[in-house]
């Protein structure tokens, strides 16, 4: 199986512009309010360090996701972004809802960041699957 690295590149990046939107103007207040983040702790924030590490994590996620993809010869917007929601509820909003509930963490923090993972998973689904 052939992997297009430009294709996870993109679908990597493409989470930068889902979270900056989703952690922006559609969402940002209610998830800093969720997640006790303050004006101070974002301007104490390395963002350097953060968004490289993030980079390097979306972009371990791609690669991984091109493979599933790819196994399961999906060529289709729809098949994409079905890979990428049954990934999702696989292993994403259970451990999500499993670690909320060990360390008593706010639902509404997890709504918030799972449904950021959805959009992006089923974008990263998409990209991978139409540009094969």
């Amino acid at each position: 199986m052939e992997i297009n690295y430009w294709a996870v590149l993109v679908a990597a990046l493409s989470g930068f512009a889902v979270g900056a939107l989703w952690y922006g103007p559609l969402l940002g207040r209610q998830w800093m309010a969720a997640s006790g983040v303050t004006e101070a702790d974002v301007k104490n924030t390395n963002f350097p360090k953060v968004y490289g590490l993030t980079f390097l994590m979306s972009l371990v996620s791609a690669y991984v996701l091109a493979h599933v993809v790819g196994q399961f010869d999906a060529t289709t917007a729809k098949a994409g972004a079905q890979a990428g929601f049954w990934l999702w509820l696989g292993f994403i909003i259970t451990v999500q809802i499993t670690d909320a509930l060990f360390n008593r963490g706010s639902m509404r923090l997890v709504s918030i960041d799972a449904g950021y993972r959805l959009i992006w998973l089923v974008v990263m689904g998409v990209i991978l699957a139409v540009w094969r």
